[in-house]
C-alpha cells in the first residue's frame, strides 16, 4: 500500500516548509536488538537426570562431557547424537519430561552384562533415547527447523549489518564495518583463513576463539602453544598453520553448510537388501543372468581385400577360397611374434602396393591383385628374410583385430617353451668389433 504523508513544521522565519515521504507503509520489527545465536542458553546446560551444568562452548566441560555422563551416571545413550540440530534445547526438553515421567516412559531398555566402566556384572540396566520414539522425532525435526531459521537469519544479519566496527586482530589502526570486509582484510593482509564470508555464520564468536586462542599463544591448526608471541607467529607462517583446522568438529558450528537438511535413507528390509545385494541369481527369471548378453561384434578384415568377417575361421575359409591364402599353414611352426610380423608384413605390402613374394611394385590395387592371382603369389616365404624385420613388431592398421586372434592359434606350445624355461629372443643382436679402436685401448692398458 503506497500512502503519502505530509507534514508541515514551522521554522525560524515563520515560513512553513513541507515534507512529503512516499513509500509503502509496513510494521518493521524492532532492528535495535541483534537477532539471537542460539534457541536457549548453551552456556548452562543442565544434566537430563541431575544437578550438574555443563558449558556446550566449553571444550573441557562441554557436549561430550556431558554424553559421557549421562551414559557412566545414569545409563543413558542418545542415538544419532551427532544429527541433532540443538542439542542443548533437545537436553532442556527432556530435563523437563524426565522430572514428571518415568524414563522407561520414553526410551528403550537393554540389559548388558557389564557395568559403564566395562567391570563385568550380570543383567545391568541401560536405556537408549531415540527417534524411533515418535515424540523424540518430533522434537528433532522441531528443533532442525528451527535451528535453519535461526541460522539464516543470523546469517543474513552478519552480512548486512554496518555496525560491526572491530579492530584487526593484529593492524591497530584497521577497523572494519562489516563481518565480510573483517574475514576478508583477515586473508588479503595477513593469509589467516577463517573461511569465505559467504559460508560462515556466528562471526563474533570465531573471532573471539581465535582472538583467545592467540592471546595464550596457542597455534590455530595444531594447537601447540609457544613462549612468545614471535615465536608463535613465526611457527604459523612456515607451517602453514594460518587457518582452522578442518579436523577440529569444534569449528562445525561456524560453518553454515553443517546445518543444511538431512535425510535420512529410507529403511530397506533386511530381506530385500540380501536380494539387491546379490551378484548372480539363481532363478530363471532374473535380470541378473548376463548368459544371454551380446556385445557389439567386431569384424575382422582379410589381408588383401575389404571382406569382413565376425568370425576369424569364415575369414580364414575366405582367403583360402577366394586368394588360396591358408594362414594356419603358413603360420605353422613360428612363434607369436613372427606370427605377429607376418600379419603387418602383408599389411603393408598390400597398402603400398607390392607383391608379398617377390616385391614387385604395382601401380594399383587392381594391378597387385592381377599379379598375384595371375602369379599365383598368394604365398609368403618362410625362408626369406623380407617380413622378419623389427619394422614389423608395429601394426600396419590402428586396431587391426587380426593380431587379436593370433593369441588363439597355436600358443599351447609357447606356453609349453615358456614352462621348459626357454627365453624368447625378438631378434638376434649381430655386434662388430673395431679392430683398430681395440689395438689402441690395449697399447694404453698397463698392468
Amino acid at each position: 500500500m503506497n500512502s503519502s504523508i505530509s507534514n508541515t513544521y514551522g521554522d525560524d522565519d515563520g515560513e512553513a516548509s513541507k515534507s512529503t515521504i512516499i513509500g509503502p507503509l509496513n510494521f518493521n520489527q524492532d532492528s535495535s536488538t541483534d537477532p539471537p545465536t542460539s534457541l536457549v542458553n548453551e552456556r548452562t546446560v543442565p544434566c537430563m537426570f541431575c544437578s550438574n551444568i555443563y558449558d556446550f562452548h566449553s571444550t573441557d566441560n562441554g557436549s561430550d562431557q556431558y554424553l559421557a555422563h549421562l551414559y557412566l551416571i545414569h545409563r543413558l545413550v542418545v542415538a544419532d547424537v551427532k544429527e541433532i540440530a540443538c542439542l542443548p534445547s533437545y537436553c532442556y526438553y527432556w530435563k523437563e519430561k524426565f522430572t514428571h515421567d518415568p524414563v522407561e516412559k520414553y526410551c528403550s531398555s537393554m540389559l548388558l552384562n557389564q557395568l559403564p566402566d566395562g567391570t563385568s556384572s550380570p543383567n545391568e540396566k541401560y536405556f537408549l533415547l531415540s527417534d524411533i520414539e515418535p515424540l523424540d522425532y518430533e522434537v528433532r525435526q522441531r528443533l532442525r527447523r528451527e535451528k535453519l531459521d535461526l541460522v539464516l537469519t543470523r546469517h543474513q544479519f552478519e552480512r548486512t549489518d554496518r555496525r560491526f566496527n572491530r579492530g584487526c586482530l593484529y593492524c591497530r589502526d584497521y577497523r572494519a564495518e562489516t563481518r565480510p570486509e573483517y574475514i576478508s582484510h583477515l586473508y588479503t593482509k595477513h593469509f589467516l583463513l577463517l573461511g569465505k564470508p559467504e559460508h560462515l555464520v556466528f562471526v563474533d564468536e570465531l573471532i573471539e576463539i581465535v582472538q583467545d586462542k592467540l592471546n595464550r599463544l596457542i597455534c590455530l591448526f595444531c594447537e601447540k602453544l609457544f613462549k612468545d608471541r614471535p615465536t608463535l607467529k613465526e611457527h604459523m607462517r612456515k607451517k602453514g598453520h594460518k587457518r582452522i583446522n578442518p579436523d577440529n568438529h569444534y569449528y562445525d558450528r561456524f560453518f553454515l553448510v553443517n546445518y543444511r537438511l538431512k535425510q535420512k535413507p529410507e529403511y530397506v528390509p533386511i530381506a530385500q537388501r540380501k536380494e539387491e545385494s546379490r551378484v548372480f541369481a539363481s532363478d530363471s527369471e532374473s535380470d541378473s543372468d548376463w548368459s544371454d548378453w551380446n556385445g557389439e561384434e567386431q569384424t575382422t578384415t582379410c589381408l588383401f581385400c575389404m571382406h569382413a568377417e565376425a568370425n576369424i575361421d569364415s575369414l580364414k575359409q575366405h582367403m583360402v577360397a577366394k586368394h588360396k591364402f591358408n594362414f594356419d599353414q603358413t603360420v605353422t611352426d613360428l612363434s607369436f611374434y613372427q606370427r605377429v610380423k607376418i600379419v603387418n608384413f602383408i599389411r603393408r605390402q598390400m597398402h603400398i602396393r607390392k607383391c608379398i613374394a617377390c616385391g614387385d611394385q604395382c601401380q594399383d590395387y587392381e594391378s597387385l591383385l592381377k599379379h598375384l592371382e595371375d602369379l599365383d603369389h598368394f604365398r609368403l616365404d618362410k625362408e626369406a628374410s623380407a617380413w622378419d624385420q623389427p619394422e614389423y613388431f608395429f601394426p600396419t592398421y590402428e586396431d587391426d583385430q587380426f593380431l587379436c586372434h593370433l593369441e588363439e592359434v597355436d600358443n599351447e606350445r609357447d606356453e609349453l617353451s615358456q614352462e621348459e624355461g626357454s627365453v624368447v629372443i625378438s631378434e638376434s643382436v649381430n655386434a662388430s668389433i673395431n679392430l683398430d679402436a681395440e689395438s689402441l685401448s690395449l697399447e694404453n692398458f698397463k698392468l
